[in-house]
């Protein structure tokens, strides 16, 4: 007697599915981070922190640069190099440190202003790949994960028999509904 070797194609499919989608989850999670923080680019910057104080100061601009770059670097208890300065009119002195930061002196109403830009460490990498900043290798990468996604898209419609099925009236309009959604959207 011979044992026929067959293929439980509904098994098979949800062993897959399983697999497919443990892979996407974290490729999920970076790729829908980054697409909330790069949506809204308009109302905050994603790839970079600004921190900016703002302090009085009571020094003339008369003074020579090296007295007037201390007094400004004192005002702030900043311990980096100081890179480059220049006056941007008679009353608006600024200086560029080592580590980025700026320091803005307005003269006319005495007040000198420190910013900080410092890059959001794991934030800034996510929307790197997101934005395929990465260039070719990202790409082949992405359809790849692309391709996961479609797959586990069409497999999860054969993932449940019965009652519960996709193919029910009721299930099967919700499928419909999301290919709808973006497909109005564009076109209203």
């Amino acid at each position: 007697m011979t044992r026929k070797l067959s293929i439980n194609w509904f098994r098979l499919n949800r062993c897959l599915h399983r697999d497919f989608g443990y892979l996407a989850i974290g490729l999920t999670i970076v790729f829908a981070v980054s697409g909330i923080a790069v949506n809204h680019i308009d109302d905050w910057n994603p790839n970079y922190q600004v921190e900016r104080i703002e302090k009085k100061i009571y020094v003339l601009n008369s003074l020579p640069e090296p007295e007037l770059n201390e007094k400004i670097i004192q005002l702030f208890s900043i311990n980096q190099a100081i890179k480059a300065s220049y006056w941007e009119t008679s009353q608006h002195y600024k200086l560029f440190l080592g580590d980025g930061g700026t320091l803005s002196a307005n003269f006319i109403n005495d007040i000198v202003v420190y910013e900080k830009i410092s890059e959001r460490v794991v934030l800034k990498q996510f929307n790197t790949i997101h934005l395929n900043e990465v260039k070719y290798g990202w790409i082949i990468f992405s359809d790849i994960y692309a391709g996961i996604l479609l797959f586990l898209a069409i497999s999860s419609l054969f993932m449940v028999k019965g009652k519960y099925s996709p193919w029910r009236p009721r299930k099967g309009w919700l499928v419909l509904l999301g290919i709808f959604i973006p497909t109005i959207y564009m076109f209203v």
